[in-house]
């Protein structure tokens, strides 16, 4: 029975993944509401400034037209 309770313990451990620090945060207007994203990282493309956003965009590079105001420094 122990062997059983350690196997499960490792198995929902192994599930969990370390996101990177918080750099700033961004305000995101989703359905007509002001919405506060965290924002871990932060790289400019062909021109074009993107930040790795958590909820409500999925930890995903979107673009920073996407946000109303931002307290990260490009």
């Amino acid at each position: 029975m122990k062997k059983i309770l350690i196997v499960m313990a490792f198995a929902s451990m192994a599930g969990c993944q370390a996101l990177p620090p918080v750099k700033c945060s961004a305000v995101a207007r989703i359905g007509g509401q002001d919405v506060n994203v965290p924002i871990y990282d932060i790289k400019t493309e062909a021109n074009q400034t993107k930040y790795f956003a958590g909820n409500p965009f999925g930890w995903k590079w979107v673009s920073e037209s996407n946000f109303t105001q931002s307290t990260c420094q490009k």
